[in-house]
């Protein structure tokens, strides 16, 4: 975490550990669920390793939004920013290390370093790029693009979520996506 955050903004030891001391150091099991959805997130996660799934259930269907991989935060930030109630769940995939920041005290931290609130512009601004280009790549992209882009930039989640997560998250059938990568090896 350390070597990621002072890549993005310059600290002191003495910063950084007020920001690693702002925290709490957590693992969880594979399928643990981190956060639910109906509440309000005020919390901020940092995965040093495993994988967590974002998804919302609609009308019982169960739609993947996003994959958190190790070296960078995840939660709601939709949530997390306006303090309205999360629509997501998390799901660790794998057994997942990471920590945990409250958003209490990342304020307090902003108050007290601009380059903290430097890093919450950054790591907010990431994020809305994320959901951005996903957005752009179902506008623009079929479905066999964007199941070799996502295969070009996460190989290894193929090799460790099951593959009805993935076909929820290019929003098809998991016999559309058998389909899909039966066509490529062809």
């Amino acid at each position: 975490m350390k070597e990621i955050i002072q890549s993005i903004i310059a600290l002191s030891e003495e910063q950084y550990d007020l920001f690693v001391n702002s925290g709490i150091s957590r693992v969880v099991p594979r399928n643990h669920l981190i956060f639910t959805a109906n509440r309000v997130n005020q919390k901020i996660l940092f995965l040093n390793s495993g994988i967590l799934r974002s998804y919302r259930l609609v009308d019982g269907k169960d739609l993947t939004h996003h994959f958190h991989f190790p070296g960078w935060f995840a939660t709601d930030y939709a949530s997390f920013l306006t303090g309205a109630t999360s629509t997501l769940f998390f799901q660790a995939l794998t057994e997942v290390r990471y920590w945990e920041f409250d958003k209490n005290n990342l304020e307090t931290l902003y108050g007290r370093h601009a380059q903290f609130e430097k890093l919450g512009r950054i790591i907010a601004e990431r994020a809305f790029l994320l959901t951005n280009r996903k957005f752009s790549d179902i506008q623009s992209l079929d479905l066999k693009q964007r199941y070799v882009k996502l295969l070009e930039q996460s190989p290894e989640l193929f090799l460790q979520v099951p593959q009805k997560y993935i076909a929820s998250y290019l929003g098809v059938s998991e016999q559309s996506l058998s389909r899909i990568k039966k066509s490529l090896i062809s």
